[in-house]
């Protein structure tokens, strides 16, 4: 069974949603598949999902619009934030919890979660960070807060992680 079998499959009734797969699969093996799948998934074309950043005294926001039918992975923050769901449904798994999360909603995430979402209704969900230092610097706030490998760093630049994400769809397209 893959990471994705019990979500793609549809497998989780709404009473299982927040019951953990961690039989499943463990940890370390939890966050191998994340990473096979990260991976896999970088190479395919990549669903437009616009952000928005706004910026209020000591408060960095996240927004992102996610379509229907969209099989997204989150980045791993470094950070406890809060999150804020205002629009649409999602089957979301968290630290190998599977939840149904359905606007409107607000949950907070610790520190080191990576979430995987199958989007089943057009989405728009907010991260809220603290931001002391009141930087508007996009690529330099998600360098402090998402939690990416040296390379992944390397090779996206100067570009934010959405430039980098699409600037891959180009290549792709200039291959066929």
């Amino acid at each position: 069974m893959t990471l994705t079998q019990p979500i793609l499959e549809g497998r989780i009734t709404p009473a299982e949603c927040s019951q953990p797969i961690i039989n499943l699969i463990d940890k370390d093996e939890y966050d191998k598949a994340i990473s096979e799948c990260v991976k896999t998934l970088t190479e395919m074309e990549q669903v437009e999902c616009p952000l928005e950043h706004r910026f209020s005294p000591g408060v960095y926001v996240r927004k992102i619009i996610m379509p229907a039918g969209a099989f997204v992975i989150g980045h791993k923050h470094k950070t406890q934030h809060f999150n804020i769901v205002m629009a649409g449904r999602a089957r979301v798994m968290m630290n190998g919890i599977i939840e149904e999360v359905v606007a409107p909603c607000m949950f907070e995430s610790q520190a080191g979660v990576q979430k995987v979402l199958l989007i089943e209704e057009d989405m728009i969900w907010a991260t809220v960070h603290a931001n002391p230092e009141n930087c508007q610097d996009v690529v330099k706030l998600e360098e402090e807060l998402i939690d990416v490998s040296d390379e992944f760093l390397e090779a996206k630049g100067n570009m934010t992680l959405d430039e980098f994400r699409m600037s891959g769809n180009l290549k792709l397209k200039e291959a066929v």
